[in-house]
C-alpha cells in the first residue's frame, strides 16, 4: 500500500488519459498485496472542467460577513459543487469508479469551471462511493485576484482524520503562502521577520490567516493540486521549517499532483515526501 499514488499526466481529462488510468489500475494490482489499497490517488488541478451558464460576475469573490449575503453565497457555492460533481460522474463512469475502488480508498481531483473563476478540489470516497470533502483555491495569483472566487481557508483542513492522520488539501497557488520571500513580512516568528507582521494589508489578511491556520492544524499528510509543474520545493521546505519550529514536527507525507509540461522538467523529489508512488507513461518512476 502507498499513502499517496500519484498519476502524472501530460494533459487534463479522463478521455485523454483513460488508457493511463487502466494501466495504473493494472500496475497497482500487481504492486499491492492482497487486500491492500492506496490511501489516496492524486491528480492535478483542473483535471476536469464543468460548464456554467453565467459568468458569475455578480457573485462576491469571497464569503460575505453579513448573514443573509453569506447564506446566499454559500447556496451558490453548493450549486456550483453540484455542477462539478455532475461533470465528475459523467467523466468517471461506474465501471471506472469500481476499478479505482478495488485499488484505492480516496480519489483527490481538481475540477474547475470553464472560465476558471471557481477552482474546486474534490476528495472522493471510493469505498463509500460518495464525495467526502470539497475545497478549492483561496489564494489567487496576480492574474486571478480580480476574478477568482475564493474558497474559505478553513475548508482546506479535513475535520475527520483518515487512517488516524490529519489531512490538509491545497489548490495550486495556495502553497505559495509558504514562499520563502514571505518570511520578511508574514512569518509567524518575530525574530524571522523584518519589522512588524503585515497582517493588515489585503494580501496579509489572506496570507497570515492561511499560515496561522495551517500551522495550528499541524497536518500529518498534505496534498497540493497545481495546474502544472513548478518550483514548489522551496515552499514545501518553508512549510516544514515552520511546522517544525511551532509544533516540533514536520509533514509525514506530502505530494504535489502533477501535469507535466513536456518542455519543462522539474525533479519529482522536491514535490513529495514519505510513502508516495508515481505513475507516468505506463510505468512507475522514482524521480
Amino acid at each position: 500500500m502507498a499513502i499517496i499514488g500519484r498519476i502524472i499526466v501530460t494533459e487534463p481529462g479522463l478521455t485523454q488519459n483513460r488508457q493511463l488510468f487502466q494501466d495504473f489500475i493494472a500496475a497497482s494490482k500487481t504492486l499491492l498485496s492482497d487486500g491492500d489499497k492506496h490511501q489516496f490517488i492524486l491528480l492535478p488541478a483542473g483535471f476536469l472542467k464543468f460548464s456554467i451558464k453565467n459568468t458569475l460576475q455578480c457573485m462576491p469573490l469571497s464569503e460575505p460577513k453579513e448573514e443573509t449575503a453569506k447564506q446566499q453565497w454559500n447556496t451558490e457555492i453548493e450549486a456550483l459543487k453540484e455542477l462539478a460533481l455532475s461533470e465528475f460522474y459523467q467523466s468517471f463512469d461506474y465501471e471506472m469508479l469500481q476499478e479505482l475502488k478495488s485499488i484505492a480508498r480516496y480519489l483527490v481531483i481538481g475540477i474547475n469551471s470553464n472560465d476558471t473563476r471557481i477552482q474546486f478540489v474534490l476528495v472522493y470516497d471510493l469505498q463509500n462511493e460518495r464525495p467526502l470533502h470539497w475545497t478549492g483555491k483561496s489564494y489567487p495569483n496576480q492574474k486571478e485576484k480580480n476574478y477568482l472566487i475564493r474558497i474559505p481557508i478553513d475548508s482546506h483542513f479535513l475535520q475527520d482524520k483518515i487512517g488516524g492522520k490529519k489531512i490538509a488539501v491545497f489548490q495550486c497557488h495556495d502553497l505559495s503562502i509558504f514562499n520563502p520571500r514571505h518570511q520578511r513580512h508574514f512569518s509567524p516568528f518575530e525574530d524571522e521577520r523584518k519589522g512588524e507582521r503585515k497582517d493588515n494589508t489585503a494580501a496579509g489578511k489572506i496570507k497570515c490567516k492561511f499560515i496561522d491556520t495551517t500551522l495550528d492544524f499541524s497536518p500529518d499528510i498534505m496534498l497540493q493540486l497545481p495546474h502544472s509543474e513548478g518550483t514548489w520545493a522551496a515552499k514545501w521546505t518553508t512549510l516544514n521549517k515552520w511546522l517544525r519550529r511551532k509544533n516540533g514536527k514536520e509533514l509525514q507525507h506530502f505530494a504535489t499532483g502533477l501535469k507535466i509540461n513536456p518542455t519543462m522538467k522539474y525533479p519529482l523529489s522536491g514535490t513529495q515526501r514519505g510513502d508516495v508512488v508515481n505513475f507516468v507513461n505506463g510505468q512507475w518512476i522514482d524521480k
